[in-house]
């Protein structure tokens, strides 16, 4: 077994046809087919199977089918490691980000990028750390941050910064006899008509998970998994919600919301930088990694995002 026939195989499994595998590879497809023979009697196993949807992978098929993808990554990483000693990184890097995030992070990071790196081709996804998750694992994005480092498979992680969540409202309907940016209890906040994501996001799943652990539960009236209508149902006056301070840097600092943040306890949150194990780590992929530090330390230092970054040491 090679990498020539690996990269056949998965060429073979992602067609679903043994005529476009054959097609798009320029060879054969009697010699294809006889490749997967081979195969078949070197492991001693069924690899594919016909269907009347086309070819399909057995269970043994598809766990070659990642390993092939696997190999194939390491080696065009190991080829565009040695060639690019020195070089300018180049080449596409997608990165994935939660909406509370992405709000504050994605266009520095585009802009940053587009100045300092010009060859390499910057794409931010936004998406719930569910999905994220999931496209990590299969190699469809090269980074992704992440609020919770388990169930990642193989992927790399190291912690980016632990974040506060504070309470916000409309500037005109301040719930508590406290002014803003003073600490609120837990208690008083989850008493006040929340607007929050779903139970299927993760921001929602934390927020439960702290409330029950204080033998608390939160009043929710409307549930938005929408940050920007989040955000806008808020500022209407139409109920409260709790949110980092980098999404709602926008409308506070034009006046439109205030907030505090969250005692008893504090509402903190680590996010994790997650590198996937089926992407490939190039020049490019590493040097977009450090950048995303670079600017979250801005953002830290300039107050934009309430957040501890972590010890060097």
């Amino acid at each position: 077994m090679d990498s020539r026939q690996l990269k056949y195989f998965r060429e073979i499994v992602e067609n679903g046809s043994m005529s476009g595998a054959a097609r798009n590879l320029g060879i054969a497809q009697p010699s294809l087919s006889q490749l997967v023979r081979n195969l078949e009697e070197t492991l001693g196993v069924e690899l594919l199977i016909r269907t009347a949807r086309g070819i399909v992978p057995t269970e043994a098929g598809q766990r070659l089918y990642h390993h092939a993808r696997q190999i194939e990554n390491y080696i065009e990483t190991a080829r565009e490691d040695v060639v690019n000693v020195g070089s300018e990184p180049s080449g596409r890097v997608v990165f994935g980000m939660p909406p509370t995030i992405s709000m504050a992070l994605s266009i520095p990071m585009a802009e940053t990028i587009r100045i300092e790196m010009p060859k390499v081709k910057f794409g931010a996804i936004e998406a719930m750390t569910g999905h994220l998750r999931e496209w990590l694992i299969r190699g469809e994005l090269d980074l992704a941050l992440l609020y919770d480092n388990t169930n990642i498979g193989d992927c790399s992680n190291s912690l980016l910064l632990t974040e506060d969540l504070w309470f916000y409202s409309a500037a005109e309907d301040w719930p508590f006899s406290t002014p803003p940016l003073e600490p609120v209890d837990l208690k008083a906040v989850l008493a006040t008509e929340l607007v929050l994501p779903s139970e299927r996001h993760g921001l929602r799943t934390f927020i439960e998970r702290i409330a029950q652990a204080h033998q608390l539960e939160p009043k929710v009236s409307i549930e938005m998994d929408s940050l920007t209508q989040i955000k806008a149902l808020v500022a209407r006056g139409s109920g409260y919600t709790i949110l980092s301070p980098a999404s709602m840097h926008d409308l506070v600092s034009d006046g439109t919301l205030v907030g505090s943040p969250i005692i008893n306890p504090h509402l903190r949150r680590n996010v994790f930088l997650v590198r996937s194990s089926n992407a490939g780590v190039t020049l490019a992929c590493r040097r977009t990694e450090e950048t995303c530090r670079e600017v979250v330390a801005n953002l830290v230092a300039r107050g934009i995002w309430q957040a501890q970054l972590p010890d060097k040491a």
